[in-house]
């Protein structure tokens, strides 16, 4: 057995140095990874992949717009374009007073609620409970609001549940995996939802806070709609001079989404595409060479929904369509005998 053992561990590991050769040689390489390597295994992935010449790396998010997220800010101690809450520049010159400190991370935020020093838990389009098992307890005298689609875990312990749009129902833009920024165009009204943003804008302005300058819709859209030169660019301008002398040029609703895609394009590195291209339905892919230098400062909080087709808030618990087909009940069968 001893035998058997040493000879199938050198069979690996010459396994994996004849991978290793192979990939060294290859052109133009592509490597996909996603949630089973983290934290210090992706800085050696990284290590390994730049050596090869040309290769570029794909980490497979959770979630269509997990990346586009990521590039706003969402990490507590990052603002968008990953540059650190410490850091000084345009964020603080376009906003004024920002926070010198990071924000909490949801283990500290459980802590917090613990010691009553929580005081209120905004959520938006996110299951805590669910998917990492807290306890429900944990928030009890915590203030909760949620915005969800769907009664979720968290949603349920809510003091407050505000009914979102999904995704056909606002407008608006993603970010994929890859950095391709996408437009989303709302298919129709809904009566009884509002898009995130919306709501966001609407509880901001009932606080009291100056919606004219958290939403920079004042100007509308640039004239040339993001192009700088050529007869594109002269076209539109000339249409939008039309437009405004004839008072027909289009206004825009701080309400909607699209409104802060100037701020975005102006302030978040790798954002500045062609708007018109972006508009005419073609997606544009952004980059990060001239974002901040990030740096989570714990990488292993970032931790994987293990969300699926059949298992998703979004589609899975409460579509019974999706519960009869067949690769439901596989699933279903499968983590059973797991457990």
């Amino acid at each position: 057995a001893a035998g058997d053992a040493i000879f199938t561990e050198k069979n690996t590991r010459e396994t994996w140095t004849a991978l290793r050769d192979k990939l060294r040689g290859e052109q133009n390489l592509i490597i996909i990874f996603g949630s089973e390597i983290r934290a210090a295994d992706v800085a050696s992935l990284v290590k390994f992949g730049s050596g090869i010449a040309g290769a570029k790396f794909v980490c497979l998010a959770d979630y269509a717009n997990s990346r586009g997220a990521a590039d706003m800010g969402l990490y507590p101690d990052l603002l968008p374009g990953y540059h650190r809450v410490a850091d000084t520049g345009k964020f603080h010159a376009e906003w004024g007073s920002i926070p010198a400190t990071a924000g909490l991370t949801l283990p500290e935020m459980v802590e917090a609620a613990k010691t009553d020093k929580l005081k209120a838990l905004y959520v938006v389009g996110a299951n805590p409970l669910g998917h990492l098992s807290i306890d429900p307890w944990v928030f009890s005298k915590s203030f909760v609001v949620v915005q969800e689609m769907f009664l979720t875990e968290t949603a349920f312990i809510a003091d407050v549940v505000l009914p979102a749009a999904n995704a056909y129902e606002k407008s608006g833009t993603f970010t994929n995996t890859c950095g391709d920024l996408q437009i989303l165009k709302k298919a129709g009204e809904v009566t009884g939802t509002k898009s995130d943003f919306e709501m966001i804008v609407r509880i901001a302005d009932a606080m009291g806070f100056e919606v004219r300058k958290l939403v920079p819709f004042v100007a509308g859209e640039r004239a040339d709609m993001g192009q700088s030169r050529g007869a594109q660019s002269g076209e539109a301008d000339r249409h939008a001079v039309w437009l405004e002398a004839h008072g027909l040029e289009p206004k825009m609703s701080p309400l909607e989404p699209t409104a802060i895609l100037d701020e975005i394009q102006r302030l978040v590195p790798g954002y500045d595409v062609s708007r018109i291209n972006l508009l005419a339905g073609n997606d544009q892919h952004t980059t990060l060479s001239h974002s901040g230098p990030g740096a989570v400062h714990n990488p292993e909080l970032i931790v994987p929904a293990n969300d699926n087709l059949f298992s998703s808030g979004t589609l899975g618990r409460y579509s019974k369509a999706l519960h009869n087909v067949m690769e439901s009940r596989t699933q279903q069968t499968s983590e059973v005998a797991a457990d």
